[in-house]
Order: C-alpha cells, then structure tokens, then sequence
C-alpha cells in the first residue's frame, strides 16, 4: 500500500474514531425519536431540518465549500479565506433574522424562529469545521462533531422526553450541538487568529464566489434530488405518511453517514492526486474499494434489517422496513454520484455538477408524483434510486472522457446480483436467522473475490494495531 492509499486510509480511520461515537448517538436517538415524536410530528420535523439542508447552501451563498476548497490550496491567503466568509456570513445572518422574524408573523402552525436559528448556527458550524478541515485540524474536526452529536443527544433526550417540548425541543437540539461544536473549534485550534475584518477582500469574495454560485443551484437541484420526495409524500400521502417515510430512510442513510468519514479524507486526497499522471490509477482503485464497501454494507443491512426494526422502533413506524431494499439502491447511487461529484471539484469545474445534479432532479420529480400516484411510498424511493442512478452514469461518462476513471462492468453486474439475491431473501424467507446467513455468506464471498477490498482491510487492521 503506497503513501496515498496509506494517507487516504490514515485519514480516514482518524475520521471515523472521532466520528464512531457520533454516530452510536445517532442510531440511538432513532428509537427515542420514534417513541416521542408522533409519525405526524416526525413528518413535519424532518420537512423542516431537510428545508434547513436547502437553504444553507443558497442563502450563504456556499461560501462554506469554497472556502473549504480554496484553504486546500497552499498559496492561498488563508486569513482573507476564512475572514471574507465569516464576515459575508454574519450580514448575511442578520438578513435571515429578519426575514423569519416577518415569516414568523404570518405563518402558524411551524416554528419558523426556531428553524431559522437552526439554519444560521448550521451555516456557520459548516463553516468553521471544514476550514478546521482544510487548514489541517483534521482530530479537531472529528472531535468537535463527536461533541456536536452528544451534546445534541443529551438535549434531545431532556428536551423530548423530560421537558417534553417536541418539534421545539427537536430543534432546539440541534442548534445547542452545533453552537457547542462551534465554541470548542475556537477554543481548541488557532482558527480565531485567521479572522480578522482587516483582512476582509471584495477581491477574494469574488473569487469565492465564482466558485461557490455555481454550487448553489446545485445544492437547491441535490435537494431535489434527494429530499423532495418527503414534500411530494407529505402533500400526497399525508405528514403520517411522511413521518414513516423519514423514518424508514435514517436507517439506510447510515451508510452515507459512515462513509462520510471517507469522504472528508477523500476530498483532500483527491484535490492532491488529480493532475498527477497516474491518477487514473489511484482514482479505479479506490472507485473499486468504495462500490463493494457499498453493496457488502447494504447487503448487511438487508440481512438484519426485520429484527432491528422491531427491536429499536415503535410499532406505528415498523412497515418502513419494506422500503429499505430500495432506499439502500438510492443511497448506493448517491454515493458513487458523490465520488465522481468530488472530481468536478478537484478540478474547479463546479458547473459540470450542476447539469448532472439538474438532470437527475427533474427525473426525480417527474417520477415522485408518477409513481407516489401508482404504489405509494415504494414509489417515492424507487424515483430516488433512478434519478441518482441517471446523475452517476452521466458523472461517469464525462469523467471517463477525460481519461480519469473507468469502471469495471462486470463486477459492477456481479455486485448488483449480490444485492438482488439479499433482497430476495428477505421478502421471500421467514426466518430472520436463514436472511442473516445468507446476507454473511454473500459477504464473505465478495470478501474472498476483491483483492482490492481485502488490501483495504488488511491495511485497516495494520493500521489499527500500530
């Protein structure tokens, strides 16, 4: 395993040891959600965290991405980065506070100021944590999201369940971790001396910004990519029908969680690795890793999927399981449309992301409302799982132009087999414990067939034992 597998992988398990017990509060707060939220408020909390998701990267105008890739660069002015986008951020704050202010007024039956804090404090913990990230405080950035996850679930177990507040309490929650998460950065790094006004720059701003507008529509098209189909299930289906749906998606939507620790490496690797000649090389191989990752961790998923949801969650929410097969599919594709995404940006070629995400936002509306219509809530997830489908494949073949990536189709077909197989199992078998078995022995055979999967692991447990 040369440096950049071995950096690649370093980084990485930094990542995910800050990010483990992130994630254990995480899993664990989707049984109190379950217990103390109805479907009905669970539906309208999820559509307003996920409108929260929308609207940070439009109304910051992404100033967080690009500060995170311009502070890659190492000629860059860090301070007037960090300055430019903290300072455009806090105008841009005080507008928002205003705006929800006046919303608040008119609209009633949504905490709109609560939303609103939510949306600010999530801008500026965006901010502070990938500029951490990219300036090198790599254990600072996972330590201050371990903190940020607890000291939410501690709130949210006050707040629901003693205090009993509810959507309140919910959002109230998250913006006590990320203002939390927030503090530790400035106390724990040097970040506080990159700001300064003096170092504030129209110049840079517009720089930036060339970068970042790009980004904008296509956060606003991701969105509708992947979270509008709870707004097409809320106004056709129904808040209850919403609250099983958001439900049904966290368990999956794990996956995306844990790789994320992949990813926060990955986008530094890949910025490095790009323009050298053998890139192509470095970026198959580590495509290759990634996609059996994927299926292997979906398969699992499969297999233990029944028990879990009678295990950890309320009986309103236990027919959720039935769309797991195919929120998995979704969430295999939104993956690997977010490592090809990661090479458009390496490259600075932002509006390439843009055209493919508009794409697949398109066919995803139009399929929500069709197929919502035909098979209800499986429909909702089967548009998901083709709209990214259609955003991978269109990635794929832009960079496979450019000479940086081509994929090996015959493991590609196998590793869907593999899935097909597991999903088979588990709609047709009885027995949890036959489901399981079958989900290991695909496992272990995908294990046994990938030597890039078993240099991973290999390099993993190396890495671990030193």
């Amino acid at each position: 395993m040369d440096k950049r597998y071995k950096r690649l992988v370093g980084n990485s398990i930094i990542f995910a040891i800050g990010n483990f017990g992130s994630k254990l509060m995480q899993f664990i707060m989707i049984p109190i959600y379950s217990y103390a939220l109805s479907t009905y408020e669970f539906g309208k909390v999820d559509l307003l965290t996920n409108i929260v998701y929308l609207l940070a990267p439009i109304v910051s105008f992404d100033l967080f991405d690009g500060a995170f890739r311009f502070a890659l660069d190492k000629f860059e002015d860090k301070n007037r980065i960090f300055s430019t986008s903290f300072i455009t951020l806090v105008g841009m704050s005080v507008i928002m506070f205003i705006i929800g202010s006046i919303c608040s007024i008119f609209v009633t039956g949504y905490p709109i100021m609560y939303t609103v804090i939510l949306l600010i404090i999530t801008i500026f913990f965006s901010l502070v944590s990938n500029f951490a990230r990219a300036i090198g405080f790599v254990k600072h950035f996972a330590i201050a999201g371990i903190i940020n996850t607890f000291t939410m679930g501690v709130a949210n177990i006050i707040l629901l369940l003693v205090v009993k507040l509810g959507i309140e309490g919910y959002l109230v929650s998250f913006c006590v971790g990320q203002f939390i998460g927030i503090l530790y950065l400035f106390i724990a790094t040097d970040i506080p001396n990159y700001l300064s006004v003096r170092e504030y720059s129209l110049e840079t701003l517009k720089k930036l910004l060339k970068y970042s507008i790009p980004l904008i529509p296509n956060g606003l098209a991701w969105w509708l990519n992947s979270t509008s189909d709870r707004v097409f299930v809320l106004g056709i289906l129904g808040p209850s029908y919403n609250g099983i749906y958001a439900m049904a998606s966290k368990i999956p939507s794990a996956i995306s969680t844990i790789l994320s620790v992949f990813f926060q490496s990955w986008q530094i690797s890949v910025v490095e690795e790009y323009d050298k000649k053998d890139s192509m090389k470095f970026i198959n191989t580590v495509y290759d890793t990634l996609s059996s990752l994927l299926f292997c961790a979906a398969v699992l998923l499969v297999a233990v999927i029944k028990p879990v949801f009678n295990l950890i969650l309320s009986a309103n929410y236990y027919n959720g399981w039935k769309l797991i097969p195919i929120l998995l599919l979704s969430v295999i594709y939104t993956n690997i449309a977010s490592f090809l995404g990661t090479m458009y940006t390496a490259n600075k070629k932002t509006v390439g992301i843009l055209t493919t995400t508009v794409y697949g936002a398109i066919i995803n509306v139009i399929l929500t409302v069709v197929f919502l219509n035909m098979i209800g809530l499986n429909g909702a997830a089967v548009a998901n799982a083709v709209s990214f489908f259609v955003v991978s494949l269109l990635r794929y073949k832009y960079m496979k132009k450019l000479g940086k990536i081509r994929i090996n189709f015959r493991k590609a077909i196998y590793l869907h087999v593999m899935f097909i197989v597991s999903c088979l199992s588990v709609y047709i078998l009885k027995s949890n414990i036959t489901i399981f078995m079958v989900g290991i022995l695909l496992i272990v055979a995908q294990i046994i067939l990938d030597s890039n999967l078993k240099l991973l692991l290999k390099g993993v447990i190396m890495r671990c034992t030193k």
